[in-house]
Formats: structure tokens, sequence, C-alpha cells
């Protein structure tokens, strides 16, 4: 099967993707194999590719706008100290430094 795309690293919308083409490719083979076409089973077919084009155009959107954040120049004050990534949820430590609360909690408890 050809890879998943623009959903590489979130798994549900990984397995989403997945289960919306099996789908397709269920419905595709019904519509090969009947005589008489029937309108529910194109309707089903166009819902399902729908749903799979909305996931697609959600993650790419999402995708984009967190490459945008990443891009923009900004004061180094606003950049984690650990990650170096712009602080998004930042807190204080007891040392009084500002990091990333997501990089502070796999640095000090993982």
């Amino acid at each position: 099967m050809a890879k998943t795309g623009v959903f590489d690293s979130d798994p549900t919308a990984i397995a989403k993707a997945k289960e919306l083409k099996r789908e397709m490719k269920k419905l595709l083979i019904k519509i090969d194999d009947e005589d008489d076409l029937g309108v529910q089973t194109i309707d089903q077919l166009q819902d399902a590719l729908s749903a799979l084009r909305e996931a697609t155009m959600r993650k790419m959107a999402k995708s984009s706008s967190l490459e945008m954040l990443e891009t923009v120049s900004c004061p180094e004050e606003f950049r984690c100290p650990l990650s170096n990534e712009l602080m998004r949820d930042p807190v204080v430590l007891a040392s009084g430094q500002v990091c990333e609360r997501r990089i502070s909690i796999q640095f000090f408890f993982f």
C-alpha cells in the first residue's frame, strides 16, 4: 500500500485514512461487480472520499500552520533553552529559568 503522506506523524489519522481507503476499495469492487449500479453505493463512495479529503486538508492546514510558527523569527527569550523551539506553553522552573512545559516534563520526569 502507498504511503499515507500527510498522515505520517499522527497514528490515529493514519488508522482513519487506512480505514477510509479500505472502505473505498470495497465500494469500488462492489461497483465493478454490480450489473445494476446503485446510487446508494456511489453515495457511500462519495462520502468516504469526502471524509478522506477533509481529513487530509485538516492535517495539511495543521502542519502548515506549525511550519509557519517554526519559521517565524522571534526573540530568543521566546525559545525554549532545552529544545530551541518556539515555546507554546512556557513554565518557570524553580531555578527561575523558563522553558516549554512538555520539554521540562520529558527532561525531568523521564
